[in-house]
C-alpha cells in the first residue's frame, strides 16, 4: 500500500538538549501505527512536529508527497491531519452536539456563527461521527457532565468532524476504565478501515489489540519497528523498554 507520511532525518533541539535526533519514519496508508518507548523518548515531540505544534530544527515531514515541514498547525490541519491531545480540550459549557458543530465549522468566529446558520454538510457528518465515537445517544448532554472516557471520545469526534485522512492520537486511553478501553479498541479498529492513524501509547496491552505496526523510539531515535510479535522478541527493545514495563506491571 502507498505511503501517506514520510519523516526524514528529523531533529529537534531545545538549547543543547537533543529531543529528536535523526528520526525517520514511513507510515503506510490505512494502517494504525503505534509509537512506543520509555519516557523522554521523543514520542509526543514527534507528533508535535508532524502537526505543526512545534517546528523542527532540521529534517523534513512529507505528507502525501507535499513537504509540510514547518507549516502552521492550521495549515497542516487543512491538509488533512487531525490531532487529539492527551488531555481532552472540549467546550464543557456546550452540549456534545454543539461541540461537534463547532469542530465542523471552518469559520473563525464559530460561537457567533453556529447559532445563526447551519454549515452545509454538518448535520450529515455529525450524525455519522456521533455513531463512530459511540455518542449518538449523548448529543444533548452537556460536555462538562460526561465521564472521562466519553470526554475522550468527544474529542476524537471533534477531530473526525474535519474528516482528516491522518489521525494523531496521544495516549487516547489514559485514565479510562477497562470497559471504556474496550470500547476505544473497537472504535480505533473501525476507524483504521478508513483512516491512517498514529497512536502514542504506553499501555502495551492496548497496543497489542490495535497496532498494525509498532515503532519503538529511544533517545529521539528509531530503535526498532515491526509487528507486535517482532517487537516483543527484540532484545534491544526488551532491554530499554519492555523489561522496565514488565518490572512495573
Amino acid at each position: 500500500m502507498a505511503g501517506v507520511l514520510e519523516i526524514h532525518d528529523l531533529r529537534k533541539s531545545f538549547d543543547a538538549a537533543k529531543v529528536i535526533n535523526g528520526f525517520s519514519l514511513d507510515v503506510t496508508e490505512l494502517t494504525l501505527q503505534c509509537l512506543v518507548g520509555p519516557n523522554g523518548a521523543g514520542k509526543t515531540t514527534t507528533i508535535d512536529l508532524i502537526s505543526g505544534r512545534q517546528k523542527p530544527t532540521s529534517g523534513s515531514v512529507i505528507f502525501r508527497g507535499d513537504d509540510i515541514t514547518g507549516l502552521s498547525e492550521h495549515e497542516i490541519a487543512r491538509r488533512g491531519i487531525g490531532r487529539k491531545f492527551q488531555v481532552p480540550a472540549v467546550f464543557r459549557e456546550l452540549t456534545v452536539h454543539q461541540n461537534l458543530e463547532v469542530a465542523y465549522s471552518r469559520e473563525t468566529r464559530v460561537f457567533r456563527n453556529m447559532f445563526h446558520f447551519t454549515v452545509p454538510g454538518c448535520a450529515e457528518r455529525l450524525e455519522q461521527v456521533a455513531v463512530e465515537v459511540g455518542l449518538k445517544d449523548r448529543l444533548s448532554v452537556m460536555a462538562g457532565t460526561l465521564s472521562h472516557g466519553e470526554t475522550q471520545w468527544l474529542e476524537i469526534g471533534m477531530v473526525l468532524m474535519q474528516n482528516p485522512s491522518l489521525l494523531l492520537f496521544d495516549e487516547p486511553v489514559a485514565g479510562m476504565t477497562e470497559h471504556e478501553i474496550g470500547k476505544t479498541i473497537e472504535m480505533l479498529n473501525e476507524l483504521k478501515k478508513n483512516h491512517t492513524i498514529i497512536v502514542v501509547e504506553h499501555d502495551m496491552g492496548f497496543v497489542r489489540q490495535i497496532a498494525d505496526i509498532v515503532t519503538v523510539m529511544h533517545m529521539g531515535q528509531l530503535l526498532a519497528q515491526g509487528s507486535i510479535s517482532d517487537i516483543e522478541k527484540d532484545e534491544r527493545v526488551r532491554e530499554v523498554y519492555l523489561g522496565a514495563e514488565e518490572e512495573h506491571a
